[in-house]
């Protein structure tokens, strides 16, 4: 009888055996917590950065088939405005268009794509639409409302124009039409910085002439 209860106390946990147990299996629900979690959060991170290149490249898509397609007497020229939060704001006006961006008819209008700063650092390019004759006064308001926003998370976004052999990074009013127009920005969580070149068709073309080459950028 002794030796059958001493076997039995033999085959028994003690109390350490069984807090060090919950402590081992502890640690590991706490590893497999931190690979899962770091696992998912990679794959969001992975999924958002797919996300957005996705929404860059139908932004240059749509920017290029704008200006691809921009009527003869239309132009392109840059601004810099000034924000709300009263910061310099870079804005590429496309003037006196028509059946740009999905929209039916701008009447011979102005779109404008403006790099609003956002309270992170980056910016947002918004889309914002200027009617034909529009005073000082009401142009200032529309160009300080909300827009359509086009593409958030930019980083550092710069527009040059190539015109007369060489790029410029200033191109005001009245300008003669380029012949490229090239962006530059980065995208927020998006290591490789992110170049596009928009071709403009050339007033020759439409007179008969042949278009000038195309550079290197």
């Amino acid at each position: 009888m002794k030796a059958s209860i001493h076997r039995h106390h033999l085959r028994a946990f003690t109390l350490v055996e069984v807090v060090l147990a919950m402590g081992i299996l502890a640690l590991l629900a706490t590893a497999v917590y931190a690979v899962t979690s770091s696992a998912i959060g990679a794959s969001r991170s992975a999924m958002e950065q797919q996300l957005l290149l996705r929404r860059a490249d139908a932004f240059l898509s749509v920017v290029r088939d704008a200006l691809v397609n921009l009527p003869a007497e239309g132009s392109v020229s840059l601004e810099i405005g000034k924000s709300t939060s009263a910061s310099a704001e870079p804005r590429l006006v496309i003037a006196k268009t028509r059946n740009l961006f999905g929209l039916p008819s701008l009447g011979g209008g102005s779109l404008v794509i403006a790099a609003r700063p956002m309270a992170d650092g980056s910016r947002v390019l918004t889309l914002l639409r200027l009617p034909p004759g529009v005073r000082d006064d009401q142009r200032d308001q529309i160009l300080s409302g909300r827009g359509v926003p086009l593409l958030p998370g930019v980083i550092s976004p710069s527009w040059s124009f190539f015109s007369g052999g060489t790029w410029r990074e200033e191109y005001s009013t009245g300008s003669p039409r380029p012949q490229l127009v090239r962006l530059k920005f980065q995208l927020r969580d998006v290591p490789d910085p992110i170049e596009s070149l928009f071709y403009l068709t050339p007033l020759q073309s439409a007179q008969g002439s042949s278009p000038q080459p195309t550079p290197a950028p």
